[in-house]
């Protein structure tokens, strides 16, 4: 059903927002709310969404055209996180490190992933539509 299939979606970018700010704590010892609004960071939201859109699509109509294409459209989301918005990542950095102290706004650094951040994503994208659709 359609709302098993939301329902997989919003669980999967609830559950990858808590647990990147759940990371972020330990590592800066203090909450910082707008971790809810970055893009990068561990795991990946934009591979955990996709791949739980292409996981619930599967359960609910089995091997078919839109499952394929879902997954196509999900190898390239997860390659463009690794490879396209981590580079993105890194001259952002450069950049704002360049511009530091003049009147410039800086560039967001929290964009890319690590092929490990993509994996986690991976992993929630499949196991909470299948735990949904197992309820």
């Amino acid at each position: 059903m359609i709302e098993q299939l939301i329902l997989s979606i919003a669980i999967s970018w609830l559950v990858v927002k808590i647990i990147k700010t759940i990371a972020e704590w330990s590592r800066q010892k203090k909450v910082d709310w707008k971790v809810l609004l970055y893009d990068g960071g561990m795991p990946s939201a934009h591979t955990a969404l996709i791949v739980s859109t292409a996981t619930a699509i599967y359960l609910e109509l089995g091997m078919s055209i839109v499952f394929v294409l879902s997954v196509v459209v999900a190898l390239i989301i997860m390659n463009d996180a690794m490879k396209v918005r981590k580079t993105t990542e890194e001259q952002s950095k450069v950049i704002n490190k360049l511009t530091q102290g003049k009147n410039y706004p800086g560039l967001d650094e929290h964009v890319g992933h690590t092929p490990m951040e993509v994996l986690i994503g991976l992993l929630l994208g499949i196991a909470i539509p299948i735990i949904v659709y197992s309820v």
